[in-house]
């Protein structure tokens, strides 16, 4: 009976599948064995139909949502879009779209898997793309107790990215490769789809494309015969002759697990050559190890332009540019810092060069190149190119960057003669004389449309240049180059002068946005001075003022910082430049909070981005958030690339306080970690041609640490930890004998400076009286959530008392984790239980945000311990 009901339901799924013209393959052709994805830096959670994913290399990129519609790029043609599966099975006469039934999904560098479940099957679509192959795989596994048929569909394209565009294109069955050929008619740009396991149903004009999506099928009559194997999807494309097309469809469907295999290596040899840190924060850990693959799929090599670093990817849907799937120039150089200092050095000189390539001939750098350049006049017939100001004095910050962490000399005496032009550039655009750049006659900065835009000149311009002038005479010293290193420094000087004049606004105590033609200051309160606080261009206790007010909840959310007041009468919280939630942004404030010593503060803003890589698109953090709500607008670009720089740059300079020399063979390692993290490891922290490791542990009144290099080089180590202020310091030694040392005192820390030179191993103790240390409130946040967290402005010590300023939302409490709360002798408005104390703030004191004081008295001896 049971093998009469199965001919029965086997009979019925044919009929189905005659009368809507899908006959079945005779046998099983096609299938290859299948393999294991390594769980290798697995993320894993249910899907999330709506959010984007994406599984790019080098040349190619498959860009697509969890529902599993994707489209495919091979660099700068988009191939086709809405490419989506569905399935035929048993009795049905409708198909069921696979969107409908996706369940689960798995991200890995090499591999992203969708899981789809129905009553009667389970279909596991395993996407690969390699490194540097134009080309991707789509690999199903069928786990089935009926015959089943997939369908795939796909609208073919084959247009350059924006705003190039080609005409004559035209699609049709190649039965001797099972694919579809999308071509057109002077024959330079081809793509494939296709599998060899199945046939096609669509029959499309011979000189143009079809208005309805062409589909193939794959039939699956024996499901036992499919278990344990492989149904590849392949597709590759490109500019060129079409054989050379062809014999990368044929490679990639000949050996599936070769291009899989080579790019897990890939990979994994990425991560190993670069820094790896192991902290008590499993989360923190992990996004720094996707934030270096996130950076790598960037790399693109364009067949007309050659290799650079483009700025974002995300679908794009019926238009024509997938993201920022640009090159930016700006964007090359923010990522720069960041890249250097995960030991990147490579990807970053190439991507220098590769901006140098499109400096106009007045020194001016390019801000924006499009893939489809080699169709078209992209900077002559087009006014992109070289919108921006701030793009010039970025490639000079960029490029000294990358010598003080690579120490090559060459590169930079090979773009001698491109680094003065840009330098002469930027010094023209001095309008009125004062020492920085104008926006008027430079370009854009900060903000790139309406009120703001009308200014002389903004903070982040004038920090960049002021910056720039710096790196230049730095520079021009490396290469003896004492006529321009002169100039450099007496720029410096003035400008840096001017730039504490002009921007410090006394009344609103804070660095402004910036100054229009008449001199009058812009009173806005904004992020974008973090840039220059974070490479320490103000007065010291100016920049903690300004600082003070991006972390108030004026700027401060609980997913990061608003790049405009939400006071300001032009707060919009979806507007990209007034009001958003940027996370680059946030890079720079926690890393300026960082550079001041305020390690809670920037503690805080460094997690909201580190979370951010696992609540939207896998792996990846998305370029813009509402400023109102924790969640990203449906235009948000999902894998950008200067919003990783977010888990990076304040995680490495800040909280690891990790800062290299090569030139002059220095290390600095200043940690500032929470006071309850008892054992960090830091490996394979590049500068020059060494490698550092620095292994950390805190036990109860003392520091353990031990430094290594490879040992080619000698270097000069700078070590300088940060403990809570009110830390007495008893001594600091040196492989076991008493060194001198120095102490630095922030507001909300003590540091010990040792300096001693290393190569091999040596080991430093630090022996401390230990007092009450605060730690950093981190709130939760998910998706949708309001700003609810509670914001520490601001900790000093007054005599024997922690007095810390704090924000909350009136009429709820919180609680702030303490080390050492044995210290604390009482607490004025706060309560004190265990090892925290609980603020509540009066629902009376009104609507939103509230501030109040919060002290803490402390012991003049400490309890005896048990």
């Amino acid at each position: 009976p049971q093998t009469r009901r199965n001919m029965v339901a086997r009979g019925l799924a044919l009929l189905s599948l005659a009368l809507w013209g899908l006959t079945p393959l005779a046998g099983q052709e096609g299938l290859i064995p299948a393999f294991r994805v390594a769980p290798d830096l697995e993320l894993r959670r249910l899907a999330q139909p709506f959010t984007c994913f994406d599984k790019v290399g080098r040349r190619f990129a498959v860009l697509g949502f969890e529902s599993g519609s994707f489209e495919a790029w091979a660099y700068p043609l988009k191939l086709f879009r809405d490419f989506e599966l569905s399935f035929f099975v048993g009795r049905a006469t409708e198909p069921i779209a696979a969107r409908d039934l996706v369940r689960y999904i798995s991200v890995t560098p090499a591999a992203t898997t969708l899981t789809y479940v129905y009553q009667s099957f389970t279909v596991r679509a395993t996407f690969v793309t390699p490194v540097r192959e134009p080309g991707a795989l789509l690999l199903l596994a069928v786990d089935s107790t009926v015959p089943l048929t997939v369908v795939c569909a796909f609208v073919p394209v084959l247009q350059p990215m924006w705003p190039a565009g080609l005409g004559g294109q035209y699609a049709r069955w190649d039965r001797d490769l099972r694919a579809y050929l999308i071509s057109e008619s002077s024959r330079q740009n081809h793509a494939y789809v296709g599998s060899p396991a199945a046939e096609g149903v669509s029959y499309t004009p011979a000189h143009m494309l079809s208005d309805r999506p062409n589909r193939f099928k794959i039939v699956l009559e024996d499901p036992a015969a499919v278990r344990d194997r492989f149904i590849p999807i392949v597709m590759a494309g490109g500019k060129g002759e079409r054989a050379g097309v062809r014999r990368v469809y044929q490679a990639l469907a000949a050996e599936p697990e070769r291009f899989y295999r080579e790019a897990l290596e890939h990979y994994r040899r990425l991560r190993a050559a670069t820094l790896r840190v192991q902290t008590p924060d499993d989360t923190l850990n992990l996004a720094l190890e996707w934030a270096k693959v996130a950076y790598d799929n960037l790399v693109v090599e364009n067949p007309d332009l050659g290799t650079g670093l483009v700025a974002g990817l995300g679908p794009s849907g019926t238009g024509g540019r997938p993201g920022f799937g640009w090159f930016f120039g700006g964007d090359a150089y923010i990522n720069s810092f960041s890249l250097n200092s995960l030991g990147a050095f490579a990807t970053v000189r190439q991507a220098l060069a590769f901006t140098q390539k499109w400096q106009r001939e007045d020194g001016k750098m390019a801000h924006e190149l499009s893939q489809a350049a080699g169709y078209l006049d992209w900077f002559g017939a087009y006014p992109y190119g070289y919108l921006h100001g701030d793009t010039t004095p970025f490639y000079l910050t960029a490029m000294y960057d990358t010598y003080r962490a690579t120490g090559d000399l060459a590169f930079v005496r090979q773009s001698w003669a491109s680094l003065k032009r840009a330098y002469a550039w930027c010094r023209t655009t001095d309008a009125d004389g004062d020492g920085l750049m104008d926006n008027q006659k430079a370009g854009l900065g900060a903000l790139e449309f309406g009120a703001l835009t009308g200014i002389q000149t903004d903070v982040y311009l004038g920090a960049v240049w002021v910056r720039a002038a710096y790196c230049m005479q730095r520079l021009a010293q490396a290469v003896g180059d004492s006529a321009q290193r002169e100039q450099a420094a007496a720029d410096f000087e003035r400008a840096r002068a001017a730039f504490d004049r002009r921007f410090w606004d006394p009344e609103q105590k804070q660095y402004a946005y910036a100054f229009n033609a008449d001199g009058r200051r812009v009173p806005e309160t904004t992020p974008w001075s973090a840039v220059g606080l974070m490479w320490n261009l103000g007065e010291p206790e100016r920049s903690r003022q300004t600082l003070r007010k991006l972390a108030s909840h004026e700027l401060t959310t609980d997913w990061g910082t608003r790049s405009l007041s939400i006071h300001s009468p032009l707060f919009e919280p979806l507007n990209y430049n007034y009001g958003a939630v940027w996370p680059f942004l946030t890079s720079w404030v926690a890393t300026a909070h960082y550079r001041h010593g305020l390690a809670l503060q920037g503690y805080a803003a460094l997690m909201t981005t580190v979370r951010h890589t696992f609540d939207n698109a896998l792996g990846y953090v998305t370029e813009v958030f509402s400023g109102y709500q924790n969640v990203w607008p449906q235009e948000a670009v999902p894998h950008q690339g200067f919003c990783t720089a977010g888990a990076v740059l304040p995680l490495v300079r800040g909280l690891l306080g990790l800062e290299g020399h090569a030139p002059e063979r220095t290390v600095t390692f200043a940690p500032q970690f929470p006071a309850d993290w008892q054992h960090v490891e830091i490996e394979n922290y590049r500068v020059g041609n060494e490698a550092f490791s620095f292994s950390y542990r805190r036990s109860s009144g003392q520091l353990n640490m031990k430094f290594r290099n490879q040992g080619r080089e000698s270097y000069t180590v700078r070590f300088g930890p940060a403990l809570g202020i009110g830390t007495r310091l008893r001594a600091v030694r040196l492989d076991g004998e008493p060194v001198a040392f120095r102490t630095l005192t922030t507001p909300q820390s003590v540091q010990p400076w040792v300096e001693f030179e290393l190569r091999g191993v040596r080991t430093v103790e630090v022996a401390f009286e230990p007092t009450v240390e605060v730690l950093p409130f981190v709130p939760h946040s998910r998706t949708g959530d309001r700003n609810r967290g509670l914001k520490i402005v601001w900790l000093e010590k007054q005599d024997n008392r922690l007095v810390l300023t704090l924000e909350g939302l009136a009429g709820e409490s919180y609680r702030l984790s303490l080390v050492g709360a044995e210290a604390v002798a009482s607490v004025e408005g706060g309560t004190l239980a265990g090892d925290g104390v609980t603020v509540a703030f009066p629902a009376g004191a009104g609507p939103g945000f509230v501030r109040r004081q919060v002290s803490l008295k402390l012991r003049s001896e400490l309890p005896q311990r048990r």
